[in-house]
């Protein structure tokens, strides 16, 4: 029996920082947030705009699939948190709070208005469910995309770690998925998200406390969308894992009223890279009622 791995604590190894490494061409524009500046990427036009928060890992390259599909009809932005992609390091702890925060002021400086549909995958999930939470008069909408829970790490009784040294990091992905995905990515791209996602894990424990505190969301159209293929499977106790993930997803459902749950059947965690289009579906039916709501 073969269990796959791990999809948010599987160790691998670090190569050595890239020296002099040449940056892609940026595609989107760089705000100062406080003394160091985030990047995000827009395009399309229309309200409200759809504004992604990627899983850990991944940067806002990785969605261009469904930025380029999205942008026919509305106007979506895609952000790098601090570390990833083209925005600088920020100051530790890179907990969620702080997440959501620089995503205020990025917002401010970038003039970006709302109305909001908040996307966000894996890690993302607790970084815009803070942004809502803070912020509900901005959000018209959301979706999940098999987000994290604030309680799986007590259901899984994982400790999570407090900090690597230089050559350990964690990946969020099976080996398989993030050979696939990641394969044709600058290698100064893959180096940085290394780097920052070891310091978003550093402070996981934090964040899903953080996001405990942060329950009560605004009444708008919410997506929970959970992978199809299974990321344990094997013995009875590794099905029960993946029994439990499903059902905090489903517990997700029910942060809104007016929620619906979709299943990637042809994905396992890396939705927005095995499956892209069950997302833009759901965005697409996110805005569809959020504009149907609005002039009511």
């Amino acid at each position: 029996m073969k269990a796959r791995f791990w999809p948010f604590l599987a160790f691998c190894s670090v190569s050595a920082p890239i020296i002099a490494a040449e940056f892609p061409d940026i595609p989107g524009q760089r705000f100062d947030v406080g003394g160091y500046q985030l990047h995000i990427n827009c395009t399309g036009s229309g309200s409200p705009t759809v504004l992604v928060d990627v899983g850990l890992g991944d940067d806002s390259t990785d969605w261009l699939p469904i930025q380029q599909a999205i942008s026919k009809n509305v106007r979506i932005c895609v952000f790098d948190r601090a570390g990833y992609g083209w925005s600088d390091f920020g100051p530790p702890p890179r907990t969620s709070n702080r997440i959501a925060h620089e995503l205020e002021i990025l917002l401010e400086e970038a003039d970006i208005p709302a109305p909001y549909i908040l996307v966000g995958h894996s890690f993302g999930g607790y970084n815009i469910r803070i942004f809502a939470a803070n912020n509900p008069e901005m959000v018209a909408g959301m979706v999940l995309v098999d987000a994290s829970h604030e309680d799986q790490y007590n259901q899984f009784k994982i400790k999570l770690p407090n900090n690597f040294d230089r050559r350990g990091t964690i990946m969020i992905l099976p080996k398989s998925t993030d050979s696939m995905a990641h394969a044709n990515k600058s290698p100064v791209l893959r180096e940085r998200a290394f780097h920052a996602a070891r310091a978003e894990i550093s402070a996981l424990e934090q964040s899903a406390l953080q996001v405990q505190q942060h329950a009560i969301l605004p009444v708008v159209p919410l997506i929970v969308i959970s992978r199809g293929k299974p990321e344990w499977y094997g013995d009875l106790v590794l099905q029960q894992r993946e029994k439990t993930w499903i059902d905090l997803q489903q517990d997700l459902t029910r942060l809104s009223p007016i929620s619906q749950h979709m299943f990637a059947h042809q994905s396992g965690h890396a939705i927005p890279h095995e499956q892209p289009e069950i997302i833009i579906e759901a965005i697409e039916q996110v805005l569809t009622q959020a504009n149907a709501r609005s002039i009511l």
